[in-house]
């Protein structure tokens, strides 16, 4: 694990998690983590020696909505030993037979549940073998594995931050405080009277808050920058 506390910058670091990874029998590897509730898939803290082509392919073809690694790393926290039998349906079936024309075809997701409510997966792939071969694999490897994934998430939290920092609206002061009046309930005439402003200002801040946060409501700016930490309606 030493490598990766060593690490001065990203590139070595994600370079020392891979080669840990091809230690353990396994080929590709893929560390992702949705930094904050609220944030988009799109906004995700992404990592991965995978073919450049699938990566395109799966952001243009939106699987995140789909892949049932990513659904069981979302809401579960034991590792995912996965084949082509985890992918059921029709669109899942072609999604996975695409994954494997890149080599992607057998693997093991370990879920990360950070303490600020972040959410991601450690993956680490390889070739085609049976269930078998992976299970004994796996089994042999798992202690490993999931020291890995925490070592791994701990020592990625500087790449994180900056990633974060670069993706959260920036709001002015007056836009900090309409939102925290409208998470309070507080009407847009109610926000005038405290600002002592027209309404039309107070709406001018509220269009410029929706379109930061890219939402069709201030109701649900709101709600995604409570979700961010942003703001504390209480």
């Amino acid at each position: 694990m030493s490598p990766l506390w060593r690490a001065k910058d990203e590139e070595s670091w994600f370079r020392a998690l891979s080669l840990l990874g091809s230690k353990c029998g396994f080929d590709q590897t893929l560390f992702a983590v949705l930094p904050r509730p609220g944030m988009r898939m799109t906004d995700v803290y992404l990592r991965s020696d995978y073919a450049s082509s699938w990566r395109q392919t799966y952001d243009e073809r939106a699987f995140a909505r789909i892949d049932p690694t990513v659904s069981h790393c979302l809401s579960q926290a034991a590792p995912l030993i996965w084949s082509a039998s985890l992918f059921t349906d029709r669109s899942q079936k072609e999604m996975y037979e695409e994954a494997r024309r890149h080599g992607l075809c057998t693997g093991i997701s370990l879920p990360i549940h950070g303490p600020k409510q972040e959410v991601g997966m450690l993956c680490f792939v390889c070739g085609d073998q049976s269930q078998r071969e992976l299970s004994a694999q796996v089994q042999y490897h798992l202690p490993m594995l999931a020291l890995l994934r925490d070592v791994a998430f701990d020592t990625a939290q500087p790449f994180i931050a900056g990633h974060t920092e670069s993706r959260i609206p920036k709001l002015t002061p007056r836009e900090h405080e309409c939102l925290k009046w409208t998470a309070q309930g507080k009407s847009t005439w109610e926000i005038a009277k405290i600002f002592g402003c027209s309404e039309a200002t107070v709406n001018f801040h509220m269009t410029n808050i929706r379109t930061k946060f890219g939402v069709s409501s201030r109701s649900a700016a709101a709600v995604k920058a409570t979700r961010m930490g942003l703001i504390d309606p209480d």
